[in-house]
């Protein structure tokens, strides 16, 4: 399902659609030396005269246009051609390695005696060196090394760096921010979005600057009626695409909520798209946004005394926009964050950490203790029959079909939100327990009348365990971003989690009652545990971290806007940090 950037409907296969467009506000720059976001990919720029173009993999090049390299340099933006030089004066050198000590020898010395050679990684400004069997480091990229006399330089292959310049590729993904200092979008849209909704929605925008709020931060949004109010009778498929429209819509809206409450207030100019010219009402767009704004009051003032909404065409000089409101978004004495990607843990489920509870968290500096967390006398699975579900243990259960080993840990981290309990149990005094095949039955209690709930063994049977451990593993890894209580990632890897194997007794030691236990609520037998296939539970031990674990690599995302230049940027991870600690954060 392709979804139009502007207004969120569908565009349909037979309706004419533009795949790249350059909006001012929504374009940004990552540098190639960052991370690239889950979900994110790279599109080609090109360039013609002073016209640019964002292109997807795969699109034609346009007639007249040439790729591009893009560099960044603070706000400046260069775009250089495409070359396989080594900057002028520089000559390449192989890098070793002795404990902390770093050597660079050119091309025909001698090897440093005692040292190791490595390759080397770069992360916006951080350098690693890894021995040269070892793996890309998560977020690094392998960069080439010139020297120059005593200077050190680290350059992308294929790429000339203009004096002064960083180079940088374009990444998108749908409406997000990229985890760095700037972001894009990928952009498709109606053509009718494009050639008539936008340019109204900027003509709207003009309009209320000139007239109501010269000096104000205005945004826009559009959102489409259809899937707002809804489309009357609907089948559980349209519904379900109609969530993720909406769902859609959400993370602009709050993103750009938190980038005005973060940039001492703003409007938000919404277009409610395909809205009949007769009809004045709203309240559709209340039910969708106010519980969405209520979660971004995250400095306990009131919902009125943040924000405001209105008619656009009730502003004196905005008549004829009567499909429009203005959303007026107050000041926050604290950062707002549009989503904290972190959780805590409540007795019975985890669950979204509220703003006050994190930055109370933040604030107590808790000097946690690094003991894994662990089931007393749980040997075999059988053990678990009367554990049940608190704020250290989460019992998940085993009803896939899938086999191979790496799908099956792909499932648990997809499927089974993983990383999100492994983010909540980190706050706990004892960290915490996720057990992979364990199922909570529900049974009802004959002779007294009510339902109660009883575990059932669900072995998981693994062909290879080095291999499931492994992708489980590198899976965590690869999501979960640790930092310490002032915001600075902990590296190397804290080790915060274990992954150990609870087996499942041998049919010959089962007694009637227990085989019953170990059959699968389908009334598909189970394996007996014989041979090299073993049934068994899977035990993701956590434990608690003295700093904020996030189930996202992204780690919070809170934003503010620049007006000067037109852009919503990311707060760094470490100015988030210290803005919610502060009483205010100083307004930009």
């Amino acid at each position: 399902m392709i979804l139009c950037d502007y207004c969120g409907d569908e565009i349909q296969p037979d309706s004419p659609g533009v795949n790249v467009y350059n909006k001012d506000v929504d374009v940004r720059y990552v540098t190639k030396q960052d991370c690239i976001p889950v979900g994110f990919e790279c599109a080609s720029v090109c360039v013609k005269g002073d016209k640019i173009a964002y292109l997807k993999e795969g699109s034609i090049l346009p007639k007249g246009f040439e790729c591009v390299t893009v560099s960044v340099r603070d706000r400046d933006i260069v775009y250089a051609r495409n070359q396989n030089l080594i900057p002028e004066g520089f000559e390449e050198v192989t890098v070793y390695t002795r404990n902390g000590e770093v050597k660079y020898a050119r091309q025909g010395d001698s090897h440093p005696t005692e040292f190791d050679r490595v390759s080397t990684y770069a992360k916006n400004e951080e350098i690693k060196h890894e021995k040269e069997s070892h793996l890309t480091p998560i977020g690094f990229e392998q960069v080439t090394v010139c020297v120059k006399t005593e200077d050190i330089l680290y350059t992308r292959q294929a790429e000339l760096k203009p004096t002064g310049s960083e180079p940088a590729s374009v990444y998108v993904k749908n409406e997000d921010i990229a985890h760095a200092k700037c972001r894009q979008v990928k952009a498709e849209f109606h053509t009718e979005c494009l050639n008539q909704c936008i340019p109204r929605s900027e003509e709207a925008a003009r309009q209320f600057l000139e007239g109501a709020s010269p000096k104000s931060n205005v945004l826009s949004i559009g959102i489409h009626v259809k899937y707002l109010f809804g489309e009357g009778r609907a089948n559980p498929e349209q519904k379900k695409r109609k969530k993720e429209k909406r769902d859609r819509k959400a993370i602009e809206l709050r993103r750009k909520v938190s980038a005005l409450r973060n940039s001492n207030s703003g409007y938000i100019l919404i277009h409610l798209v395909g809205l009949a010219p007769e009809d004045s009402f709203t309240g559709a767009f209340d039910e969708f946004a106010d519980p969405k704004l209520h979660d971004l009051i995250q400095d306990d003032k009131q919902f009125c005394d943040v924000y405001k909404k209105q008619p656009l065409n009730s502003h004196y000089t905005c008549h004829g926009f009567g499909d429009f409101l203005v959303l007026y978004v107050g000041p926050s004495s604290n950062v707002t964050t549009s989503k904290f990607n972190t959780k805590t843990t409540l007795d019975d489920c985890i669950e979204d950490i509220r703003a006050e509870t994190l930055r109370t968290f933040v604030r107590e500096r808790k000097s946690l203790c690094n003991t894994f967390h662990s089931l007393p006398g749980v040997t075999q699975a059988h053990h678990l029959l009367n554990v049940h579900e608190n704020r250290s243990i989460q019992l998940k259960s085993h009803f896939s079909q899938k086999k191979d080993a790496r799908a099956i840990a792909e499932d648990i981290i997809k499927n089974h939100k993983l990383a999100e309990y492994i983010s909540a149990f980190t706050k706990t005094e004892c960290g915490g327990s996720f057990l992979y095949g364990v199922h909570e039955k529900t049974t009802f209690k004959k002779g007294y009348g009510y339902e109660t709930k009883v575990n059932r063994i669900q072995p998981v049977i693994l062909k290879d365990r080095t291999v499931f451990g492994d992708t489980l593993g590198d899976n965590i890894r690869n999501i979960v971003l640790v930092c310490d209580y002032d915001g600075n990632d902990i590296f190397p890897d804290p080790n915060i989690f274990q992954i150990h194997f609870i087996p499942c007794r041998p049919a010959e030691e089962r007694t009637p009652a227990e085989e019953i236990v170990y059959r699968r609520d389908s009334g598909e037998p189970v394996h007996d545990g014989h041979g090299d296939e073993d049934g068994v539970v899977v035990h993701v031990a956590v434990r608690p971290v003295s700093g904020i674990v996030f189930h996202d690599k992204q780690g919070p995302l809170a934003y503010r806007y620049d007006r000067q230049f037109k852009r919503i940027t990311r707060i760094d991870l470490k100015d988030w940090v210290r803005a919610l600690t502060k009483r205010k954060i100083s307004q930009q």
